[in-house]
């Protein structure tokens, strides 16, 4: 039977050695153009079941070795199958990604196929985790499978695209928005991660080891020997490296990073707080919020609600992004991560560990929006806006006309700090409690133990 070796490698990569039994290996495709029955068995695609760490999971292989990996009305049947199986004995099913795309020959029945498995994926969103990989070309039709998943990780060799680049309207090397204003880097690709073929078998792997099996299950948690109570020293030396901190207040060596889509704006992981799985938002001091790191935030977020999880933010946000370019998809996307947090009933905490700045603080499981726990660093500072310039609005006649103008501004600009600063956030409850950073870790895990049984209001 023809098969490539990849197709095989990158299943036992992320199974347990010996756990994998194949389903509907002996499948042929409906293209009756293909002369050769060994040409065609399997349709493309790898699938059964197996276990990661002694834990059930369904996975399916794209095999580019037997007709490219294209994706027709057989080969999308044995993936149905496979979700059926997962769903009803309840275990996360997991995307291998590597196809030339809809199989073209098969015509009509190719393509309602695709439209059935976009149909499957999205009822199975909330039920199952769905995790893909994805290690070669991943186009048309294909790459919304690979956005339909939770988890998506990307192989350095992986092309994740709606159209071929020669088919992309472009302009000086940027997309166009309706409005004709560059909105990002064409070709940007959609992705949770990257690396090598082992690096990211490797991080499915472990990925599995943090999310429940289903909605109903609990997450994996486990016994940790770290001390709850142990001191953080680099938040305390005032270390601004957001995955430093989170490194530092969570058990040591629990961190497990899930997504990069934003850059360097925000850091989005999995983490153990006394050995429970929680999911981690933080952002970089000094940067603004973009449209994007909006969006994966509240992905993030989503996933934590619809999987029992809780959800700790270290906030750190000035405001929004300024450029131009994020004006057309900062609306919705901050739209997305204020329902996010709000129609969330998981336990959420939050550390403000910087600024939190006008809407930005809102956005950033505030108080208003269902935070349970809101706690600040000692030197964050929580504004409705920059002090200075609040004074330069409501007071522009008595500055205009002020002999010394430095100090009536400084003046006015304490004046309003005392009611609109961190001061009037602490006396009106929004924030539960000052804290030094050196305590941080105690601080959240009491917050989560507290928590840990939440119920839904």
């Amino acid at each position: 039977m023809a098969r490539s070796e990849a197709a095989v490698r990158r299943i036992e990569g992320i199974l347990d050695a010996g756990s994998f039994m194949e389903m509907g290996g002996q499948v042929l495709a409906c293209d009756t153009t293909v002369d050769s029955r060994d040409a065609q068995k399997s349709d493309g695609v790898i699938t059964g079941y197996g276990t990661v760490d002694g834990r059930p999971v369904y996975v399916y292989s794209q095999d580019p070795a037997v007709l490219g990996g294209s994706i027709a009305e057989m080969h999308v049947e044995k993936i149905l199958r496979l979700y059926e199986m997962a769903l009803r004995s309840g275990a996360p099913v997991i995307a291998l990604l590597d196809s030339a795309g809809l199989r073209i020959s098969e015509g009509a029945g190719a393509l309602d196929a695709y439209g059935r498995l976009y149909r499957t994926m999205a009822q199975a969103k909330g039920i199952i985790p769905q995790i893909a990989g994805a290690f070669g070309p991943c186009g048309g039709g294909c790459a919304f499978i690979a956005a339909l998943c939770d988890f998506l990780y990307t192989a350095d060799d992986a092309a994740i695209f709606v159209h071929p680049k020669d088919a992309r309207r472009e302009e000086n090397g940027q997309c166009l928005t309706k409005g004709k204003s560059p909105a990002y880097p064409a070709g940007e690709q959609l992705r949770h991660g990257s690396g090598t073929e082992e690096q990211v078998c490797d991080a499915i792997r472990r990925l599995i080891g943090y999310v429940p099996l289903t909605s109903d299950d609990p997450a994996p948690d486990t016994d940790s020997t770290d001390d709850p109570n142990r001191s953080c020293t680099s938040p305390a030396a005032g270390n601004q490296d957001i995955s430093v901190i989170i490194e530092e207040i969570a058990d040591f060596g629990s961190v497990l990073p899930v997504q990069s889509p934003a850059g360097e704006d925000v850091s989005i992981c999995f983490a153990r707080f006394n050995g429970r799985v929680t999911g981690v938002l933080g952002q970089s001091s000094g940067r603004r919020l973009s449209a994007e790191a909006c969006e994966s935030m509240a992905g993030f977020v989503d996933f934590c609600s619809l999987f029992g999880l809780p959800v700790l933010t270290l906030t750190d946000a000035e405001g929004f992004s300024t450029e131009a370019c994020q004006e057309v998809r900062l609306p919705q996307a901050v739209a997305y991560l204020l329902s996010a947090f709000a129609q969330s009933d998981v336990p959420k905490v939050n550390v403000i560990t910087g600024q939190a700045t006008g809407s930005a603080y809102c956005a950033m499981n505030s108080r208003g929006l269902g935070a349970d726990f809101v706690f600040a660093w000692d030197d964050a500072r929580v504004q409705v806006m920059p002090a200075q310039d609040a004074v330069r609005i409501l007071n522009s006649d008595e500055l205009a006309h002020a002999e010394d103008k430095p100090t009536f501004l400084a003046e006015k600009a304490a004046e309003y700090e005392r009611k609109a600063g961190t001061e009037a956030f602490l006396a009106r409850g929004y924030i539960d409690k000052v804290i030094a950073p050196v305590d941080t870790r105690k601080y959240v895990i009491g917050a989560l133990e507290m928590l840990s049984d939440k119920r839904g209001m």
